[in-house]
């Protein structure tokens, strides 16, 4: 058991979230747009050091890891250039730690508890079936369901010019709409004709926002350690060094990302569970990392999380839904977003997951989803071109 599990809570700090970000982006360009969770927003850019700014361009990278990054600095000369930009107090994804909830957590300047997003899967309350939230295959139409605005659209309606960069396949999807939607979006496929599309729309955007995938997809097929991810880190690197020098001067420059990534080296196999475990539970979502239960009715929630905590032996931690809200980590939770959330949560700790969820082994290299230091620190980098 290598990886540390994080001593902070989430959310303990709201300011030291990635859901900040955004809120104060908006505070830089001169247009404060207040969200639920941050009704500061020029708080938020106290907090994180952000100058005032002309135009913004943030950069995403998925599955970049604060301590990914720091391992591995050498192989990414242009953001270790700007080490001194790096913001000098930890700072943390959301939790889970995994795409879906983070991107939506960013994009509406909330949280989990609020954006109902809180797994790769999770129960549609309106069908009683498990959805999945990157697709949001089986999930409900984020057109027909209320959800938190995004800091695009109120941007959008302070008059400020917004343009999102990303693959085509990401255009209108329904995780775009939910997490970005108030921006035009445009779709260009070569990587680095991307990253100077997104440098060059700073001189009639106010804020752009681009994307880069590329290092999250080599950590979970060969792994975060592994030569392939040290040369995805490479690209992306010159893809934003290419994108800042494309940027209009007065262009502040953000870089962050939605979780980091750990090697799996213990993995227990979810048919081989003791049927124990399994009585009275109706549903079981989430992702390797991040189990999420949803009990019959009239289970004890409480008893069930003390059952797979003690049959794991130090390889998870599990609390019931009571208690995860009481303590706030996912924030601050809606009448609406309880529907979603399941009845007991198990986080793995060090290098383990649950593998078979589903009836099918997913075999990467590289998973995400709890809450230990190398997938719940993130970099937030900034500075001003």
């Amino acid at each position: 058991m290598k990886e540390e599990w994080c001593r902070e809570r989430p959310f303990s700090d709201i300011y030291r979230h990635l859901p900040a970000v955004l809120p104060a982006i908006s505070a830089s360009l001169g247009a404060p747009c207040p969200t639920a969770l941050y009704r500061n927003p020029e708080e938020c850019r106290e907090k994180l050091h952000l100058p005032q700014c002309s135009s913004c361009l943030f950069i995403f990278v998925d599955g970049l890891g604060y301590f990914n990054l720091l391992d591995n600095l050498s192989y990414a000369p242009f953001l270790r250039s700007l080490r001194s930009f790096f913001r000098p107090s930890p700072f943390f994804s959301c939790f889970p730690t995994t795409t879906a909830a983070a991107i939506c957590s960013m994009g509406t300047g909330t949280c989990p508890g609020l954006t109902s997003i809180f797994g790769y899967t999770q129960i549609n309350p309106f069908t009683g079936r498990i959805s999945q939230m990157i697709s949001y295959r089986g999930a409900p139409d984020p057109k027909e369901v209320p959800r938190e605005p995004t800091v695009f659209s109120l941007l959008s309606g302070r008059g400020k010019k917004v343009a999102t960069v990303g693959e085509k396949r990401f255009d209108a999807s329904p995780l775009t709409l939910a997490a970005l939607d108030g921006s035009r979006y445009f779709v260009e496929a070569d990587p680095m004709e991307a990253a100077k599309t997104a440098g060059s729309l700073t001189s009639n955007f106010d804020l752009t926002y681009f994307y880069i995938s590329s290092v999250d997809k080599a950590g979970h097929k060969f792994g975060c350690q592994s030569r392939e991810w040290k040369e995805a880190l490479e690209e992306a690197d010159l893809e934003i060094r290419s994108a800042f020098e494309a940027a209009k001067k007065g262009t502040l420059l953000v870089v962050s990302a939605d979780h980091g990534m750990v090697e799996r080296h213990k993995s227990f196999d979810f048919s081989a569970l003791p049927k124990k475990l399994m009585e009275g539970v109706r549903l079981v979502a989430g992702e390797q990392r991040d189990v999420m239960l949803y009990l019959e009715e009239g289970q004890d929630a409480c008893l069930k999380a003390k059952e797979w905590e003690d049959y794991f032996d130090g390889w998870a931690v599990a609390f019931d839904k009571r208690h995860a809200v009481e303590k706030g980590i996912f924030g601050p939770l809606s009448p609406e977003s309880g529907a979603y959330l399941g009845d007991v949560l198990v986080s793995f700790k060090g290098e383990a997951l649950l593998d078979g969820m589903g009836g099918k082994g997913v075999k990467m290299p590289g998973v995400h989803g709890s809450w230990t230091q190398a997938e719940a620190r993130i970099p937030l980098i900034a500075v001003l071109k």
